[in-house]
């Protein structure tokens, strides 16, 4: 079971990620167990949209793999262009504040790798379970 804490996921862009059927808006749905959240639906002239984006979520119980749905940003066919999925229990079990670097990771259309996303993240455990609390007792 995984201790309390904040999330940090920051979904800063993409590669050949462009929607093959068209041109437009491309955005993020990010999930983790019940939790959603979605970047900012932007127009993409190119195949390499950039989001810069935070986004928060609030881990507790169990640990689930963050799932990102990359979609057509056009709200009315919400049409998915690839997903991935990001492991993040070696992030959050030990209970201590960690992060990753900006990392590229696949994004997978039907059986074919389509893209990567660019993520970086970052957890915060609730408090007593930060490293400088953890020294500080230590002491």
């Amino acid at each position: 079971m995984a201790p309390r804490g904040v999330l940090d996921v920051s979904v800063i862009g993409g590669r050949n990620l462009s929607n093959p059927d068209k041109e437009g808006k491309i955005m993020c749905i990010v999930n983790y167990k019940n939790q959603e959240h979605r970047t900012d639906a932007i127009y993409c002239d190119g195949t390499d949209p950039e989001w810069n984006e935070q986004l928060l979520f609030t881990i507790a119980g169990s640990v689930e793999d963050l799932k990102i749905r990359v979609h057509d940003g056009d709200y009315v066919t919400d049409e998915e262009v690839g997903h991935c999925s990001i492991p993040i229990d070696s992030l959050v079990e030990t209970g201590y504040k960690a992060q990753t670097d900006a990392s590229p990771y696949e994004v997978w259309r039907g059986d074919e790798v389509y893209g990567e996303l660019t993520v970086a993240l970052s957890f915060h455990p609730e408090e007593g379970h930060d490293d400088e609390e953890h020294e500080e007792e230590d002491e």
